[in-house]
C-alpha cells in the first residue's frame, strides 16, 4: 500500500494541494476574490508581510501558554475558524469534518448561515460554535436560526455587516461557477441578503438575543466604535478575505485605527481580525496590533480539500505550532504578552 504522502508545512504547500485536487469552478470558489487583479485579497497578504515585530529578548520563557480565549470560551491558541459558505463542495460533509477537526485541536469553529450542513448537527461534534448571521431578507427565517444557533449551544453570534450582495469573483464568472447548483446551503436555502441593514437592526439583533454578538466586517475606528454604542461584545476586523470590496483596506492596515479608536485597556471588549492571516507569525503580529483573537479562512479550506478532517487538522496544528514557536522567539510566554509588543509597519 502506497504511503500517503506527508502534509503540506507551508501555506503556498497546502494552497498548491488543494489546486491539485479540486476542480475549476471549486477552485475559482475557494480562491477567488473581487476583482479582475484581487486586488484587496493581495494587499492582505503583503500587509501582514509588512508588519516587523522588536523581540523581548532576553525573557523567561521555559514556562509558557498559548491558550486564550475567544468568544468568551477557552481556546488552544487565540485562533478560530472562519466562517465559509457550503464546505461541501471542498469535501463531503465538509462542515462537520471541519467541526471535528476544531473540537480535536481545541480551536472554536464560526459556522455561516450558508452552511452544508444544519448547526445542530455541527454541534454535536463536540466543538465550540459560534454562528455567522446574514441579514436575510425573509425576517422569519433570520429569527429562527438565531434561536437554532441559541438551542444549539453556540457560544456567540457574529452579524457580517460587509456584504449587502455577494459579489463573486472574476474567476467564478470565467469558468462559470453558480453558487448552491451542486451544494445548497441547508439552512438558508436559496434566501437572499437583505441589503437594507443599518444600525438600528443590529441594535434590535443585539437586545433580543442572550447570545454576545460581534459585529463582523467592521475596517474603521467609528464603525466599531457604534457597535460598542449598540451594546455588541467585539468586533471583527475584516474585509471578508477580499470577495467582496476590491479596493478595501486590508486589516493589518485596520486593525491599529480600531484599536486605537477603542482605547486598548477595554478588555471586556473584543477585536478579532481575519482576511489574509496564513501562519502562526500573522497571529503574533495581529496581537501585537491590537487584536484579541483571529479567524482562519482560506487555509482551512485548502487543508480540507486535501485530506478531509485530517487536512484540516494538519492546517490548524501547522498554525498553533507557528504561533507558539514566535510567541517565544519575540520573547513571550503567553499570548497577552504579545500586546505589548512594538510592531512596525514598514511600506506594503
Amino acid at each position: 500500500m502506497a504511503e500517503e504522502p506527508p502534509a503540506p508545512f507551508t501555506p503556498a504547500g497546502e494552497e498548491a494541494a488543494a489546486r491539485a485536487v479540486l476542480s475549476s469552478p471549486t477552485w475559482a470558489f475557494v480562491f477567488g476574490a473581487a476583482g479582475a487583479e484581487e486586488t484587496s485579497k493581495v494587499a492582505n497578504r503583503r500587509a501582514w508581510d509588512s508588519v516587523f515585530l522588536e523581540h523581548r529578548l532576553p525573557s523567561d520563557v521555559s514556562r509558557r501558554s498559548s491558550g486564550s480565549v475567544v468568544f468568551g470560551v477557552a481556546s488552544e491558541a487565540p485562533i478560530a475558524v472562519a466562517p465559509m459558505g457550503i464546505p461541501a463542495q471542498v469535501w463531503p460533509h465538509g462542515d462537520l469534518e471541519i467541526a471535528a477537526a476544531c473540537a480535536e485541536a481545541g480551536i472554536p469553529v464560526a459556522v455561516s448561515t450558508m452552511a452544508s450542513a444544519r448547526i445542530e448537527d455541527i454541534a454535536k461534534s463536540g466543538a465550540r460554535c459560534a454562528f455567522q448571521l446574514y441579514w436575510l431578507r425573509d425576517a422569519a427565517l433570520r429569527r429562527q436560526l438565531v434561536a437554532r444557533a441559541e438551542d444549539a449551544g453556540c457560544v456567540a453570534l457574529l452579524i457580517t455587516v460587509d456584504a449587502p450582495v455577494r459579489r463573486g469573483s472574476e474567476r467564478e464568472r470565467l469558468v462559470g461557477y453558480r453558487p448552491g447548483v451542486d451544494v445548497e446551503p441547508v439552512m438558508a436555502g436559496s434566501a437572499e441578503i437583505d441589503p437594507s441593514l443599518s444600525w438600528p437592526d443590529i441594535e434590535e439583533l443585539i437586545a433580543s438575543t442572550r447570545l454576545p454578538v460581534y459585529v463582523k466586517g467592521i475596517l474603521s475606528p467609528e464603525g466599531a466604535q457604534r457597535a460598542q454604542a449598540a451594546g455588541a461584545a467585539g468586533v471583527v476586523v475584516s474585509n471578508h478575505g477580499g470577495r467582496q470590496l476590491e479596493c478595501a483596506l486590508p486589516t493589518a492596515f485596520a486593525l491599529p485605527r480600531v484599536n486605537r479608536a477603542l482605547h486598548a485597556t477595554d478588555r471586556g471588549f473584543d477585536v478579532v481580525v481575519d482576511s489574509g492571516i496564513t501562519t502562526g507569525t500573522d497571529v503574533v503580529r495581529a496581537l501585537a496590533l491590537g487584536a484579541s483573537s483571529v479567524l482562519i479562512g482560506r487555509q482551512v479550506l485548502y487543508g480540507l480539500a486535501r485530506g478531509g478532517m485530517q487536512g484540516v487538522l494538519s492546517v490548524l496544528r501547522r498554525i498553533t505550532a507557528e504561533f507558539a514557536q514566535t510567541l517565544m522567539m519575540t520573547g513571550c510566554a503567553t499570548p497577552a504578552e504579545a500586546a505589548n509588543l512594538h510592531p512596525h509597519v514598514l511600506d506594503a
